[in-house]
């Protein structure tokens, strides 16, 4: 007869299989709130440029000193999202916030902070709040760092990347965001997909 040390031994070698055939048998398994969820929007960000000959421009000069390379330069901004390269299709979201010219040996490396603030669709109301750089790199990415609504304690990140149609008034850049929140409701399948729970 075995030892009751034994006995406790070899049931506990045994427990991760246990508990696995266990959990093969449940349909779904419910997540410890909060529960992550991810989301992926591909949007178009309409930039019209500041300056006198620009009728149409989103964003406006606070500071623009002498220094060299325009060094301190700030600029606020209420850009917009769009789902098209059309300036005038459905407001998706205004990016609101300002830009900074923060190099000292480059007349291109701006400092973003900003707020992406959701007008239309599922998460009108939302917010979430980006922060990076901006440089003369047609391709860049945007650190999400918060978030509120729908997007609480939002993280992720944002690929962007000029457009083609782009021209000389309407900046446009492509973005990818990924996002990645805290959902109160959502129950996690075996196979691993995220489902809201309808309440």
């Amino acid at each position: 007869m075995a030892s009751p040390s034994a006995s406790s031994f070899f049931l506990l070698l045994l427990l991760p299989t246990i508990l696995g055939m266990a959990s093969a048998y449940s349909p779904v398994q419910i997540c410890v709130r909060p529960c992550p969820i991810e989301v992926n929007l591909h949007l178009y960000l309409h930039q019209f440029v500041a300056g006198p000959n620009h009728p149409n421009r989103n964003e406006e000069f606070l500071i623009a000193p002498a220094n060299a390379f325009g060094f301190g330069t700030t600029l606020i901004h209420d850009w917009t999202l769009t789902r098209t390269t059309d300036p005038n299709d459905t407001l998706v979201a205004r990016v609101q916030g300002t830009h900074i010219q923060a190099g000292t040996t480059n007349a291109n490396s701006w400092y973003i902070s900003q707020n992406i603030v959701f007008q239309s669709g599922r998460f009108a109301g939302s917010t979430l709040q980006v922060m990076g750089t901006l440089t003369e790199n047609s391709v860049g990415q945007w650190s999400i760092v918060g978030g509120t609504g729908q997007f609480t304690l939002a993280q992720g990140i944002i690929n962007y990347k000029m457009d083609p149609s782009s021209n000389k008034d309407d900046a446009i850049r492509e973005l990818n965001i990924r996002i990645l929140y805290d959902a109160d409701d959502v129950q996690v399948a075996r196979d691993g997909a995220l489902r809201l729970v309808q309440n």
